[in-house]
């Protein structure tokens, strides 16, 4: 995406993020991507993770305008609820100089706050467990979701789950978007009691996977696609084609590295994600 001449201005460019990954490299990794990734982050709410001296260094979360930031990132309150918000591929880049390398996103956009746009189950496996059963996991809540009526699409979160994202056509508010969201995590703890938990507990979750519905409600946020993690290797939270979320999935090949290129010449697995009208009932 073209940037104007007004491009925020990016310091100390040799500035080491990831190992071997400077802060140029996310620089230019976010003018490569922004027009994929701003469909999901542009006008929405944010929370951002910002690690200062780079991913070995003390980290933060942040959802207030606790300083004085670039003018490309505005802040604001919704639902009693702060947030940052980015408007265009400028707003990466602030990002960028501010060192946010995590970029998680509200349910909802900006313009209408009280009417979630997306439902996002996160498959958080223990610690434990193979990734191969997360992706069994992740093909068992789609075709519940389907029984529903309901079309799913599937990312990595650049760690060691899976997010489950329902495109929705804003017709439910938040109350019945979140009791949605639990009864189907209940409903798949019932029926796979031992591959699923819905508590977040630790001691609960040996050996399952937490079907966290929590992600669905006023403030709560889900990594953005395409959006870095401050993890080692640089991975990103990639969406994926529902045939590739199969045993042979390896989700740390997706990284600051390799996903331009994937996104470059591959079709985009979520083209179809903006003509999916539906809405839980």
């Amino acid at each position: 995406m073209a940037l104007s001449r007004a491009e925020p201005v990016l310091t100390h460019p040799d500035k080491l993020f990831w190992p071997g990954v400077t802060k140029g490299d996310l620089a230019a990794y976010w003018r490569a991507m922004a027009s994929v990734a701003l469909p999901g982050l542009a006008a929405r709410p944010l929370a951002i993770l910002r690690c200062p001296d780079g991913v070995e260094g003390p980290r933060f979360f942040q959802k207030h305008a606790r300083s004085v930031l670039p003018a490309a990132i505005r802040s604001g309150t919704l639902l009693g609820q702060p947030y940052l918000v980015i408007d265009d591929a400028r707003g990466l880049l602030a990002m960028t100089q501010i060192a946010a390398l995590e970029l998680h996103g509200w349910q909802a956009t900006e313009q209408d706050p009280e009417h979630p746009d997306r439902l996002v189950f996160d498959l958080d496996p223990g610690e434990d467990l193979p990734f191969v059963s997360v992706v069994e996991a992740a093909h068992i809540v789609r075709d519940h979701l389907a029984h529903a009526g309901l079309t799913s699409f599937c990312r990595t979160t650049g760690g060691h789950g899976l997010h489950v994202v329902v495109p929705l056509s804003r017709k439910a508010g938040w109350a019945r978007v979140r009791d949605f969201a639990h009864e189907t995590s209940i409903a798949l703890v019932q029926a796979h009691p031992a591959l699923f938990v819905a508590t977040p507990r630790k001691q609960a979750r040996h050996a399952h996977i937490f079907i966290d519905w929590l992600r669905n409600g006023p403030g709560a946020t889900a990594i953005a696609s395409y959006s870095p993690r401050a993890r080692p290797g640089a991975t990103v939270a990639t969406p994926l084609a529902w045939k590739e979320v199969n045993p042979t999935l390896d989700p740390d090949i997706w990284t600051l590295r390799s996903v331009p290129g994937r996104v470059a010449t591959q079709p985009d697995p979520w083209a179809d994600y903006g003509d999916i009208v539906q809405d839980v009932s």
